[in-house]
């Protein structure tokens, strides 16, 4: 689900006149079904239409009390559409990150930097003892799982085998936004501390959470204008957000500040360079990334696709080979190919969907061909897995070009 899928659900709340009728009504305070459907002159039907497109949107909230349903205007999502509104028809205000080095030099010459909190949401599959052993806070990117909502942290009540299994054996899974007011919590917390605090968040270009952040973080400066809270879109997903907290937290035991480390991570990130493979490509149809005869057609020819992550942050159908070798053996020539021959890399991160003797097979093979300080395989959550199925294997590290060079190259 996209920003823009979730902009539009925004905008269907006042798109119709009905619905603007029922917020009309609404204005005078809480309502029964029964009293909407008497005021409007619909059947319970047409009601219960518009009153899903108007929850979807989050303008409007529903209480259930008894056999009764009570509606009522939400606060915080009509403050979101006015803000959503603002942001969609303003300028950027993008600042070029030797800007931004530059004016932070001023404040480190004075010595007024301190240490920083680095917050990242569950997308980015970061092993659990990392995120404690380095103090990163993490929000949670919510899932269901036939049915059943589950609050996805690193401590969550299913484990990731339980998810993948449950998969296999034909469960349904899918993601949802991180509710907006999650951010306003937290970022209203670090600024009453006075905390300097920098997001890695999910890429924009593959979901409205970013979005959402970005608006929480301008209703927060208008009661603590002087807060420091700093918003990194990764433009990734899974181990590239990964990666970048993990430089993050090498920027901050080097003594940079919020806002010099999230400057250095907004011209690092667009050399860091994911690829990936998946087993069934069934996930990917019905994520809408492929058609579902391609999908059939490629399943019986063992077909496997290799996906990279594009300048932008979306996905991308790289080349297809037929069976999981050609794949993996593809994935390192494209990792050989996008560093210079003398290269050492620092960290090469393998994150897989429950399919470790392929993520340790994969590790080998990277060895044997190029030079890499360390290689480190981590378990894909519920949260990226939902749309890519059990046994998918990615490989995430820092090329000697960008990403546009990658697809310019390849």
């Amino acid at each position: 689900m996209t920003r823009h899928h979730e902009n539009v659900k925004v905008f269907l709340a006042f798109s119709d006149i009905t619905r603007l009728k029922i917020l009309e009504i609404l204005r005078s305070g809480e309502q029964s079904a029964t009293e909407l459907q008497q005021q409007i002159g619909a059947g319970q039907s047409t009601l219960s239409h518009h009153m899903k497109i108007l929850i979807d949107s989050r303008v409007v909230v529903a209480r259930k009390a008894g056999k009764w349903t009570y509606y009522s205007i939400c606060e915080t999502g009509g403050d979101y559409a006015s803000r959503l509104i603002k942001l969609l028809t303003s300028k950027s205000k993008a600042v070029e990150a030797t800007s931004a080095f530059a004016a932070v030099r001023d404040k480190r010459r004075l010595g007024n930097m301190k240490p920083f909190t680095i917050v990242v949401d569950t997308s980015c599959d970061l092993p659990s003892e990392y995120i404690k052993e380095y103090g990163i806070e993490t929000i949670p990117i919510p899932f269901t799982l036939n049915g059943e909502e589950h609050s996805m942290g690193y401590w969550q009540n299913i484990s990731d085998k339980e998810f993948y299994d449950t998969l296999r054996n034909g469960g349904k899974a899918s993601t949802t936004l991180i509710n907006p007011d999650s951010f306003l919590e937290s970022f209203t917390k670090h600024a009453k501390q006075g905390q300097d605090v920098l997001y890695i968040i999910l890429s924009s270009a593959l979901s409205g959470t970013y979005q959402s952040a970005l608006i929480a973080l301008e209703q927060v400066k208008e009661t603590y204008p002087d807060c420091n809270i700093c918003l990194v879109d990764s433009v990734g997903a899974t181990s590239i957000n990964g990666l970048l907290a993990m430089l993050a937290v090498k920027k901050r035991e080097e003594g940079l500040s919020a806002e010099e480390t999230a400057a250095w991570l907004e011209e690092k990130k667009h050399s860091l360079i994911g690829l990936f493979t998946v087993d069934d490509l069934m996930y990917l149809h019905r994520g809408g990334r492929l058609s579902k005869l391609s999908a059939i057609g490629g399943s019986i020819l063992s077909i496997k696709p290799v996906l990279n992550i594009q300048p932008d942050g979306s996905l991308s159908l790289k080349d297809k080979v037929r069976g999981r070798a050609s794949a993996l053996k593809l994935m390192i020539s494209q990792l050989k190919r996008s560093l210079h021959p003398d290269t050492a890399l620092d960290t090469v991160l393998i994150p897989h969907t429950d399919c470790e003797d392929d993520a340790r097979k994969l590790a080998e093979m990277i060895q044997a061909e190029v030079q890499v300080r360390q290689v480190l395989i981590m378990t894909m959550g519920p949260v990226i897995g939902a749309h890519v199925g059990p046994g998918a294997i990615a490989v995430v590290f820092e090329a000697d070009m960008t990403r546009e060079e990658h697809e310019e190259e390849f």
